[in-house]
């Protein structure tokens, strides 16, 4: 008897997990370029639409509050404290982990694409300074009445009549917000979330659509944009800076990794 009582308690811990669902995770890898060409910071050449050259210097923006959408148009959104800045992530191109990002927590199952908002918001954007990615220490944090700048574009233009050519674009606030919900399907394929398989999604960020998608942008005439007003064509152009460029799936390795 004694026997058997303790086989039973050596296989609670396997039974209690059958009977929870799987809690796995997926990868959202991002890779900036302008048009065809790899972004490099200051060293890379480009042109706008306009035909004006421009380096880039300075690239960060808020990717927030992501969730998946099941092949039966439901959701997954990923649970978390109220008072966590988990679900807000800030991808600098200078620091190569930070456009790497995780969404933890999701059941197994097919996904057929991805929604977030590019920028912060307006509940968080106006509860003053915090911790994690809103970190006011991160640089992204205007004012308490401002709230955070969703996105930062900085470098350098032959065209622009500001001093040392500089042109400098601060995206963020704005009544309504400058921030963008952005959804993009997998397109035929959807990604396959299992136990023994991790999806990897590959977005493409092309910066040069930030100055030439709806609204087309002139550094000569607008070297500077660090306003909701001066900054709102371009947030209406920064839904067209993202796309799925590829999927790929591979073997999870043992732990979940």
């Amino acid at each position: 008897m004694r026997r058997a009582a303790l086989l039973i308690l050596a296989m609670l811990p396997g039974l209690a997990a059958c009977g929870r669902a799987l809690e796995l995770d997926a990868e959202i890898d991002i890779s900036h370029v302008v048009g065809s060409e790899p972004l490099r910071l200051d060293e890379g050449q480009y042109r706008n639409a306009a035909g004006e050259a421009f380096t880039v210097q300075r690239l960060r923006y808020y990717l927030s509050l992501p969730r998946l959408r099941r092949a039966d148009g439901s959701w997954f959104e990923p649970q978390h404290p109220a008072e966590s800045a988990d679900a807000y992530h800030l991808v600098d191109e200078a620091k190569a982990e930070s456009r790497r990002l995780r969404i933890t927590g999701l059941p197994a199952g097919k996904y057929v694409g991805i929604e977030f908002l590019l920028g912060v918001d307006d509940a968080r954007n106006h509860a003053g300074a915090q911790t994690g990615a809103l970190d006011p220490a991160r640089g992204m944090f205007w004012t308490w009445k401002s709230g955070y700048i969703f996105l930062v574009l900085e470098g350098t233009s032959p065209q622009s009549p500001a001093s040392g050519g500089r042109y400098s674009y601060h995206v963020g606030g704005g009544e309504p917000s400058l921030a963008r919900r952005i959804y993009l399907p997998f397109g035929e394929r959807p990604i396959r979330v299992e136990e023994r398989v991790k999806p990897t999604v590959h977005l493409a960020v092309d910066v040069g659509a930030l100055l030439s998608a709806v609204n087309p942008v002139r550094i000569a005439q607008l070297p500077e944009a660090m306003d909701p007003v001066a900054a709102r064509p371009l947030a209406d152009n920064a839904a067209a800076m993202f796309r799925v460029d590829h999927l790929h799936h591979e073997p999870r390795r043992r732990g979940g990794g």
